[in-house]
């Protein structure tokens, strides 16, 4: 019986570390140096940092490397220990979702220490060498992401930051994890084969449903008779605005019923098709119920992003925007900056801009496509009289509306009046002389060593 033990777990001790040697065959760390930006200081350069990120190689010359989600990487080093760390540039990066395509030196596979071309499992979840990562199965976010995908959850939360990491049975790779959810090896695959593609390969509804119904409710938005899910938000420049209301009943997508009012069941066939998951670009046609009458829109599904949002949770993909004339610096609202302010910003920042913020999360303005605001000035002996203000909202030029950076300093430069009026909220003004402006802006940069007064191309 003894023997018997012994032979037991020498077998679990070899099989365990065949696990260990696949991992360090196929994976391996990529130093990726990126730059971190203020908000509060967009005409900064950006404070860069580095940190190792795990890869896996998948073909010649590309690798998929897992980041942070928002995170802007400038390029990485691959075994940056050696004397001459070699660079490696990124192809792709999906910023929500975290995935990165990196593109490797053209003599990397011959390099001794080359990684082997990783095999991606291609079996179901549910069963082969892989199931026991994937005991369950529903369409969520990864941590700090928003894009739906079909995911597994964890019983228990692993850690707390997100750190991320490939998964691994064997010589196979099962996908990854970031401590709360696991991703098969299929979402690898999917953002690897769109890799000379500019958007993501995984697409969002484009609205949020609302399941839980009182039975008052459902004869309220369902003809009798029928189920499915009411629609609580469309999500602009995602979604299929000024076709799709809250309060619209969804009925079928693509002619199938939803026939239940569990989100999951929406997304399930909303989000895939004969056991195949959908990618971006594809159509899908939604039957509705709304205000007695059964109605059919079509739209085209679309990675999620915020560009259209009037308040977006970052400006991640470029550093934050920004133009300085007279001395007053503009930027645009987003959450990042009221968040700067640290972990009390709601009660330590302006309650204006926290109230606006809430309220137009993940929704459009009609006459903005973003708030712009005076965000704090330069002092100089020329606008002592405005050296105090801050946090203050743009409303206008010379009663010309403000609807972004760009919009300012078109406005600036295309103005003829002898003076610039800025108009802010609380009815504050700015008045410069424009004759005196241009050598005031040049003072401004000499006496604070600003690269630029703006970063608007």
């Amino acid at each position: 019986m003894r023997s018997y033990k012994l032979v037991f777990l020498l077998v679990f001790c070899l099989g365990f570390l065949e696990n260990i040697e696949a991992k360090a065959d196929s994976e391996f760390s990529l130093l990726v140096h990126f730059r971190k930006y203020s908000h509060h200081n967009p005409f900064q350069k950006g404070t860069p940092y580095q940190k190792k990120v795990p890869a896996i190689r998948l073909d010649e010359r590309t690798a998929v490397a897992l980041l942070k989600p928002g995170e802007v990487p400038l390029f990485a080093e691959i075994h940056p220990e050696e004397s001459a760390g070699r660079k490696a540039y990124f192809q792709k990066v999906d910023l929500d979702t975290g995935l990165g395509i990196v593109l490797l030196p053209e003599n990397f596979g011959k390099s001794k220490k080359a990684s082997p071309i990783a095999l991606l499992e291609e079996s179901a979840k549910t069963q082969g060498v892989c199931s026991p990562f994937f005991t369950n199965f529903e369409w969520g976010s990864l941590e700090f992401s928003k894009s739906i995908l079909p995911l597994s959850k964890l019983a228990r939360k692993e850690n707390q930051d997100g750190t991320r990491s490939f998964l691994f049975s064997g010589k196979k790779v099962c996908g990854f994890t970031d401590g709360t959810w696991n991703a098969g090896a299929d979402l690898l695959r999917r953002f690897y084969q769109s890799r000379f593609s500019s958007s993501s390969p995984f697409p969002h509804p484009g609205f949020s449903a609302e399941g839980s119904l009182t039975p008052a409710e459902e004869d309220y938005y369902f003809p009798k008779g029928s189920v499915g899910a009411v629609v609580s938000e469309v999500l602009p420049g995602i979604g299929p605005m000024h076709n799709l209301f809250p309060g619209d009943a969804v009925l079928s997508v693509n002619g199938t019923p939803v026939a239940s009012k569990q989100k999951q069941v929406l997304y399930d066939i909303l989000l895939s098709k004969g056991g195949s998951y959908l990618n971006s670009g594809e159509w899908v046609t939604l039957s509705l119920y709304r205000d007695g009458r059964k109605r059919e829109i079509r739209y085209q599904l679309r990675p999620y992003n915020e560009d259209s949002f009037l308040i977006p949770e970052s400006s991640d993909k470029i550093a934050p925007k920004y133009i300085i004339a007279g001395g007053l610096l503009f930027t645009e609202l987003t959450h990042t900056y009221l968040k700067e302010y640290g972990e009390k910003y709601k009660s330590s920042s302006d309650r204006k801009l926290v109230y606006l913020a809430e309220s137009y999360s993940k929704k459009l303005h009609p006459e903005r496509s973003r708030i712009v605001l005076l965000s704090r000035a330069f002092p100089d002996e020329k606008n002592r009289a405005y050296q105090e203000f801050q946090d203050l909202i743009l409303e206008s030029v010379n009663d010309k509306v403000v609807d972004s950076v760009e919009g300012l300093k078109a406005a600036i430069s295309e103005n003829k009046d002898e003076f610039l009026v800025f108009r802010f909220s609380g009815n504050k003004l700015a008045v410069f002389d424009k004759s005196e402006l241009k050598s005031l802006d040049e003072r401004i940069k000499s006496l604070y060593s600003l690269d630029s007064l703006d970063n608007i191309r």
